[in-house]
């Protein structure tokens, strides 16, 4: 097919290759031009099939780039980091192209342009970008879920340290040797007897020596020896005493109502709803970090009767203050604890805030106390926040 001649011209006086885009939002198709020389066609006659194919593609590869170029940035960085491979299977990617061309009998070249339609929804599965989730609905204030706040908070009282005891055992090698010791006695005996017999006066001398050699076993105690022993390590002694907890109740349920959550504190529902005293759980979590299953189930029983949906239960526990190098206090405070659906008759956890330390300083141990009170109770709702949310509870 041949275009227009005035078609033709404006072709011709594209420098090279011209690419011709529109952003991918507003157009069906991406084009894309090319010039493409061509020898041996005689005077009258056409380019043979094969350079016109060739110019087609050249058309096609000049639109699939400019194609590229719309791509988000996180789609086009994948294409890059899989460009030979995504590029081997164009012809799987363009479902349609609409190619126009014409020869320059001048120039002896073929002028065209590709219309090129992609399909998105195959090149992303094949680009495997994992999508962002969708931000969650927004709660309208007063909307969202009863949510009541059990944070415990409690404060080291006092702290003992033990020392590592090492017990040591030393064994001794025992072991027999054989001692040989020689001994030579010798004794001379002389006699000399003196016998009268006939007036006639007998000497007799004799002499006696012997040597004699005798062993004897003797125990020795070998100079090697091993020890051995164990390392006893007790754990501190730390005693706690609880505080208020107005500080966490605050900043922590500020986030939740923020988020469109309803906020209680367990207090009230106790004294509606006939839960177990506030009084008794404060004396638990002087020595414990949990409540025991009996006063869980009673605290449980109580805010479901009270309408409540979600139950968060934890402790923040501040550390003794210390003295920071600047001068001032500082305290550090542990946070965790979970959050609990107890819409039904066994309750379900649904966020888990895990252990985390928050430091905070002050001007006084209180003041530094309070501060990284706050700051844990911000974060454990935040962190509560965004879990339900990303879960799409409301």
């Amino acid at each position: 097919m041949h275009l227009s001649k005035q078609f033709s011209f404006t072709l011709s006086v594209a420098l090279g290759i011209t690419l011709l885009a529109m952003p991918l939002a507003n157009a069906g198709c991406i084009s894309g031009s090319a010039k493409f020389a061509v020898y041996g066609v005689e005077e009258g006659e056409e380019p043979d099939n094969d350079d016109v194919l060739k110019a087609k593609k050249i058309a096609r590869d000049k639109a699939w780039a400019a194609y590229v170029n719309t791509l988000d940035a996180k789609y086009l960085k994948a294409y890059t980091q899989d460009k030979a491979k995504i590029n081997s299977e164009i012809a799987f990617y363009v479902t349609k192209q609409d190619f126009k061309w014409t020869y320059d009998e001048q120039d002896t070249e073929i002028q065209g342009t590709n219309c090129i339609t992609v399909d998105f929804a195959r090149l992303k599965a094949a680009l495997k970008v994992k999508e962002a989730p969708a931000a969650p609905a927004a709660i309208k204030s007063g909307e969202g879920s009863l949510f009541v706040t059990l944070f415990v908070a409690r404060q080291a009282a006092s702290a003992e340290t033990f020392k590592a005891v090492r017990s040591q055992k030393s064994q001794a090698t025992v072991g027999s040797s054989t001692a040989a010791k020689s001994k030579t006695k010798s004794k001379s005996l002389a006699m000399e007897k003196a016998r009268a017999s006939g007036g006639a006066a007998v000497s007799s001398s004799k002499q006696k020596s012997y040597s004699k050699s005798k062993t004897k076993n003797s125990a020795t105690v070998s100079a090697n020896s091993r020890s051995s022993g164990s390392t006893k390590r007790r754990s501190d002694d730390i005693a706690y005493k609880i505080i208020s907890a107005k500080a966490v109740d605050g900043a922590l349920s500020n986030i939740l109502v923020k988020a469109g959550y309803e906020s209680a504190v367990y207090a009230d529902v106790a004294a509606e709803c006939e839960g177990i005293p506030m009084e008794k759980l404060a004396a638990r979590f002087e020595k414990f970090e949990e409540l025991s299953g009996k006063q869980r189930r009673s605290a449980f029983r109580a805010a479901r009767e009270c309408e409540v949906r979600y139950f968060a239960l934890g402790t923040m526990t501040a550390d003794i203050a210390r003295t920071h190098q600047s001068g001032m206090k500082m305290v550090t405070v542990r946070v965790q604890g979970d959050v609990f659906d107890i819409k039904k008759r066994v309750p379900r956890r649904v966020a888990t805030i895990p252990p985390s330390q928050y430091m905070s300083l002050g001007t006084s141990e209180d003041s530094a106390r309070t501060n990284a009170l706050k700051k844990a109770g911000k974060q454990a709702g935040k962190r509560i926040t965004k879990i339900m949310q990303d879960k799409g509870l409301r």
